[in-house]
Formats: C-alpha cells, structure tokens, sequence
C-alpha cells in the first residue's frame, strides 16, 4: 500500500515539475512575411552615402545660380507690368467718369510734380470750383514699389500735375499731350514702359529703351 501511495505521490509530482509541452503546428507560423525573410526577398533600404549626398547638393546650387536670376527679372518685370497698367486704369477711369458726369475730371499726382508718390481720380464732386474736398477723392493709388521711377513729359498743358479730361472725353486743354515714362531698377534686363495721352484723350503702352 506505501509503495503505491509513493508511486501514484512522485507520479504526480513529476507531472507538477515537468508540464506537459504543447507543440503547435508549424503552418500558424508560416506568414508570407517570414517566407519572404527566409528567402532573402525583403531588403534593408539603403540610405545616401557622402559622396552622392554632395553631388546632388552641387547639382541643386548649380540649378539655383542659373535659375534664381531669371526668376527675379520674371518678377520685376511683372510688377513693372502691373504699375503701367495700374496707371493706365487710372487715365481710361477718369476719361469714363468725365463723359458719365458731363464736367471736369482729373489725375493728379499726389506729391505735386512728383508721380512716384501715387496718383488719385479727382472730380468736384460739391461744385465749388476745386479738387481739394476730401469728398472730391474717387479712387487714389499708392506710390511706386521697388527701385522704379516715374516721369512725365507735357506738351500744351498748363501744370505737369495732373492729367484734366473734359465732358468730352479729350484732353483738356484739347491740343494737350502727355508722355509717361516708368522706368525699372534693373535697367539692363527690363525695358522701360511708354505711357502716352493723345489730345483725343485715348491712352496706350508701349516698350521703350531704358536708361
């Protein structure tokens, strides 16, 4: 009876010491990732060593050398662009609110003969014979940017102040003229621009030599 108390005692203790192992299957292991590392088909990905680091920064700042110049002119001479245009808005304005008004109208400098300092559309708007009511102000543009200049050259007209369009739609006075030229920084890339008032009161651009 005490040998089969101690066979059936160290029986169970063994089984307490050592579990029984379960052993799974080895196809719920077998995942296309592991396959694919076993058979070599997935690889570290490589970084950039030195050298080609430094050819492609060179090959960047040859390509930025040649292409940094032209942007800057590509900017220049759109804001140059857009100043005449800015200007020329201003004369056809005030030749369409003369006619729409049957009196007066002007552009004015806004610094006397110094037109870099904008320009304004002016009408007397209280009929007291003057331009200089707050009220008389339609539209007015800020100054030049950047390193342009604007000057004007006139031809039968009593100030270089302003630009006067009668009921008309002309020039006043009628035998009157007026020359604009816009005038960029960087000369050596960007022509000037030509704004020119005929008597008739109509208004064109053209390209001119800059100098």
């Amino acid at each position: 009876m005490d040998s089969q108390f101690r066979r059936k005692t160290l029986l169970h203790s063994k089984t307490l010491i050592y579990p029984r192992v379960i052993a799974f299957p080895e196809a719920l292991f077998d995942f296309p990732i592991s396959k694919a590392l076993r058979d070599g088909r997935i690889r570290k990905a490589g970084g950039f060593t030195l050298l080609e680091l430094l050819v492609t920064v060179s090959i960047a700042a040859i390509l930025l050398a040649i292409g940094l110049p032209s942007y800057v002119t590509f900017i220049d001479n759109n804001r140059i662009t857009a100043q005449a245009n800015d200007l020329l808005y201003g004369f056809n304005m005030a030749r369409s609110e003369a006619t729409k008004r049957g009196t007066e109208v002007r552009i004015a400098s806004n610094n006397g003969s110094n037109w870099n300092s904008g320009w304004k559309l002016l009408a007397d708007t209280n009929n007291d014979s003057d331009y200089l009511d707050s009220s008389d102000i339609l539209m007015a543009w800020d100054g030049l940017t950047g390193d342009m200049s604007l000057a004007i050259t006139t031809s039968n007209s009593p100030s270089d102040s302003y630009v006067a369009f009668n009921a008309r739609g002309t020039l006043s006075p009628s035998n009157a003229s007026f020359i604009f030229t816009l005038t960029p920084g960087n000369c050596d890339a960007l022509d000037a621009r030509i704004i020119s008032l005929e008597p008739s009161g109509r208004s064109s651009i053209s390209h001119g030599d800059c100098s």
